[in-house]
């Protein structure tokens, strides 16, 4: 089975950009929606202060922080999941005599 790669245009911070994935397209708009609300959020806290360039960095180093702290959450998560799987593990039976 093979994957279909798409094309879709996209606008972000105000430039045009040709995507190609193989993913759906509510997923890419959410993709370029969460990048493009990210990038003017930072602008305007810069009052213009900073170019594209420093701003998409600056996007790109908050995305990977939130990515970062997810999957630290998750390794908490799956840590605490496996103690109480381990608990259910070690349960003995009630004996009924």
């Amino acid at each position: 089975m093979s994957v279909e790669i798409k094309k879709y245009k996209a606008r972000i911070f105000g430039e045009l950009y040709a995507i190609k994935s193989d993913e759906d397209e509510k997923n890419i708009a959410e993709v370029v929606g969460t990048v493009d609300n990210y990038m003017r959020e930072i602008s305007l806290k810069s009052s213009g202060a900073l170019d594209a360039k420093q701003i998409a960095v600056l996007t790109a180093l908050k995305l990977a922080q939130e990515l970062l702290e997810l999957q630290g959450q998750i390794y908490k998560d799956k840590q605490h999941l496996e103690k109480i799987l381990a608990l259910f593990e070690n349960k003995e039976e009630p004996s009924l005599f």
